[in-house]
């Protein structure tokens, strides 16, 4: 069984557990920082119809949970929310360009941002975001990451 398999096996099993979603959630971010470590971690949850994700999960205190974030009429949003595409950012621009929050993001030293949608039925459920300093993932990392966000559709249905 490869790593990957191994890691998918432990996502799954962690979903029959109790305490739903925040056993799931924690299995993810312990997931992420073994396997591609990160500055900070959050799960979002899509709100169609509203403009806005809703922060489900975060591995940072200046992020609380249940926070609204208003990403759904962002270009970013276009490309993740609406299209279902995983979004790589590696610069200062490229966190200007998708967040509204880019100055707190870039005060952590966070220029890389890899964000992977959660599809389930054709629509985006949500989006696991993780976020380190420059460089720190590549373009072979997101589909990994990608299939990692997807074990998370069952808490954000």
């Amino acid at each position: 069984m490869t790593v990957l398999n191994t890691d998918l096996a432990v996502l799954l099993r962690a979903q029959t557990h109790l305490n739903q979603p925040h056993t799931l959630f924690r299995a993810v971010q312990d997931t992420c920082e073994a396997r591609f470590g990160f500055r900070f971690l959050t799960i979002l949850k899509n709100l169609p119809g509203t403009g806005n994700v809703m922060r489900m999960h975060s591995s940072e205190a200046d992020y609380p949970v249940g926070a609204l974030k208003p990403m759904g009429l962002t270009e970013w949003g276009k490309v993740v929310l609406d299209s279902g595409r995983s979004w790589l950012g590696n610069s200062r621009e490229d966190v200007f360009w998708a967040f509204p929050d880019a100055e707190l993001i870039l005060s952590k030293d966070c220029e890389a941002c890899a964000c992977a949608p959660v599809l389930w039925g054709g629509r985006c459920l949500g989006v696991l975001s993780l976020n380190a300093a420059k460089d720190s993932y590549a373009p072979e990392d997101m589909a990994e990451i990608t299939l990692i966000a997807q074990t998370l559709a069952p808490a954000l249905i």
